[in-house]
């Protein structure tokens, strides 16, 4: 996979739950076994606009070259974002907070903190 199909995947991902986030909090999460009071909507639609920022991040890279020297700090960045919210979803699944759906949800982090993590290190390849 080429670093700009990553960077594709990521902005299609950020949006669909940014959007989903802004729109439709409370059945997003009650997909999750969640149910939210109006604070947490409206901090569910503060997380879709972060997402939706990260969406617009990554796509404004997809056309960036593997070689420039901002990929690597963008990549590690993600990467520890990736990592926190692969966290904030495992403590409520193990503390029973949350439903077996949120499993996809962890998988998902993982997959994209490995892709971060792997891209990362070929960008630094790249540079030597």
């Amino acid at each position: 996979m080429k670093l700009s199909t990553f960077a594709i995947i990521v902005s299609i991902l950020a949006f669909g739950f940014g959007f989903a986030f802004i729109f439709v909090p409370a059945q997003l999460l009650a997909l999750y076994g969640i149910t939210i009071d109006t604070g947490g909507v409206i901090l569910a639609r503060y997380l879709g606009g972060a997402n939706i920022f990260l969406g617009l991040i990554f796509w404004s890279y997809s056309k960036v070259a593997p070689t420039a020297k901002s990929w690597p700090k963008l990549l590690l960045f993600s990467l520890i974002y990736d990592v926190l919210q692969l966290i904030f979803t495992l403590i409520p699944l193990l503390g029973g907070e949350s439903n077996s759906i949120g499993w996809s949800t962890v998988g998902l982090f993982a997959i994209l903190a490995i892709g971060s993590a792997y891209f990362m290190v070929q960008c630094n390849k790249a540079k030597v």
